[in-house]
């Protein structure tokens, strides 16, 4: 009698990894699920930090202004103090492609209401022209002599309706108006007259000047020509304004940011491996009849790259899917937190969560790859 050990032919035809993986669903289930519960945990952490960004650049990014004109040497509105001269904004509006330009102040404090206190930044501009006003008003109308206009979060955190009074920076101000998307896990905004900001700042020089552009004039165009109208100001569009108050947020959340961060991914990558590795293991017996039967080292690492796609993909959808649904849960819960999932983002935690599962995958097989077929299967025994 003689007996023959062929390779298995075709073998590109036959499903092998996606079999195992789907044979025993329990399992298989229970891999995925844990799988994306720690690619869950990283999605939010990075998520809520994109929301406080995009709450803290609110203001910017919403601006009709295309030009932001600032003191020389301060590039942000976050943690910054500038002061320009009183005739910027009239000498901005002489400069070609210019439609208008506003000037504003800005300060930072806290507003206080019957409920509590919050920090917050107070906004002065010209409601006549209403550029450098809350770009989203709820509810109520702009604020006149000795009146505000607060976030409406802010408003119901603090317990303050339309007509009540609030203290902004030792100042009591009539709420007459809310606003909309301006408050962020630290601080709140809010608006008031140009007249009102100098009472109570004592005549502070203006901060900033907001500059819009004509229609048939870009934003860079303008930049260009506003820098050679005041030399001595810092002149941003408002793309460049928002991306370094972006920074400066980064920047001082880093240390947290890395910590937080580092150790979700730690644990994400910790599940994935061993989950990933013990779903191996428990297959190890199928791969040694695997090489028995012919398959080769390649065949085997093919099988298990399989079930290792298949496995990520899922529970990258999963995760996904849970982190949407969160982003959309969360807020009612916490308004001031804003949970922003990108596409960006799945798509960058899901290649790191399939490298580090195709390596822990894979690394049980090393010891069945360097035996002979026979001695491999009496391994796997």
């Amino acid at each position: 009698m003689t007996t023959m050990t062929r390779a298995l032919p075709r073998t590109g035809t036959v499903p092998v990894g996606r079999r195992f993986l789907f044979t025993e669903r329990r399992r298989a289930a229970l891999t995925v699920l844990g799988v994306a519960a720690s690619l869950l945990l990283v999605l939010l952490l990075g998520g809520i930090f994109a929301g406080a960004i995009e709450r803290v650049t609110f203001y910017i990014r919403t601006s009709p202004a295309a030009v932001f004109v600032s003191q020389a040497g301060v590039r942000t509105m976050h943690m910054s103090a500038s002061a320009l001269p009183a005739d910027t904004a009239a000498r901005l509006r002489a400069v070609p492609g210019v439609a208008w330009a506003s000037p504003i102040g800005l300060a930072s404090g806290s507003v206080a209401g019957p409920r509590g206190r919050q920090l917050t930044y107070l906004i002065g501009y010209d409601t006549s022209s209403r550029h450098g006003g809350p770009p989203t008003l709820a509810t109520g109308r702009a604020p006149g002599a000795g009146e505000a206009v607060l976030d409406e979060q802010a408003a119901d955190t603090l317990g303050v309706r339309l007509g009540d009074p609030v203290t902004v920076l030792g100042a009591r101000l009539r709420v007459v108006g809310l606003s909309a998307g301006g408050s962020s896990i630290t601080n709140t905004t809010v608006f008031t007259t140009a007249a009102d900001f100098a009472r109570i700042r004592g005549g502070t020089p203006l901060s900033y000047v907001l500059v819009g552009a004509r229609h048939d004039v870009t934003p860079q165009a303008l930049a260009s020509r506003v820098r050679a109208a005041v030399p001595e100001a810092t002149v941003q569009t408002r793309e460049e304004f928002a991306a370094s108050e972006a920074r400066i947020v980064t920047d001082m959340s880093a240390n947290l940011l890395r910590l937080m961060s580092t150790i979700g991914l730690l644990i994400a990558l910790a599940v994935i491996a061993l989950g990933l590795m013990t779903a191996t293991l428990a297959r190890l017996r199928d791969f040694a009849v695997l090489k028995a039967l012919g398959a080769g080292t390649a065949r085997l690492a093919a099988t298990v790259a399989v079930q290792v796609v298949w496995t990520v993909a899922l529970a990258v959808l999963v995760a996904a899917a849970l982190g949407q649904l969160l982003s959309w849960v969360l807020p009612l819960a916490a308004p001031a937190v804003d949970v922003r999932i990108t596409a960006a983002a799945v798509l960058q935690l899901g290649a790191g969560a399939l490298a580090v599962g195709l390596l822990a995958a894979l690394w049980p097989l090393r010891r069945i790859a360097t035996l002979d077929a026979a001695t491999a299967f009496r391994e796997s025994r």
